[in-house]
């Protein structure tokens, strides 16, 4: 597992209004933390049909990327610590471009 893959993964339990259920979230944290910790940082992702504001730290994917089978938005303002034993499979891996405005909405996010 590596920075910038997209795994299914269990949200649940979650509070308010926090992503939750079982979705596509993308690992942010660094491939030195994925290997040797049991904890990573992700964002989690939810279809573009269902986001009726655009905000600077959340990100656009297309359909076609990191084996997404629908139009998402990485929403930055989420962004959170989860256990490994949350992930479920591996759907894809995204391109470095898209990455790159990921860690951007993410210094948006954490005023970085």
């Amino acid at each position: 597992m590596k920075r910038g893959d997209i795994f299914d993964t269990r949200l649940n339990p979650s509070e308010g209004s926090e992503q939750a259920g079982i979705r596509p979230v993308i690992i942010v944290s660094r491939d030195a933390i994925n290997r040797n910790s049991s904890v990573i940082v992700i964002v989690p992702l939810t279809k573009a049909a269902n986001i009726k504001r655009s905000y600077p730290n959340n990100v656009k994917i297309s359909k076609t990327e990191g084996g997404l089978t629908v139009a998402s938005v990485a929403l930055g303002g989420q962004v959170r610590a989860i256990s490994k034993s949350r992930l479920l499979r591996k759907r894809g891996t995204l391109l470095d471009e898209t990455m790159h405005k990921i860690s951007s909405a993410l210094r948006i996010t954490l005023d970085l």
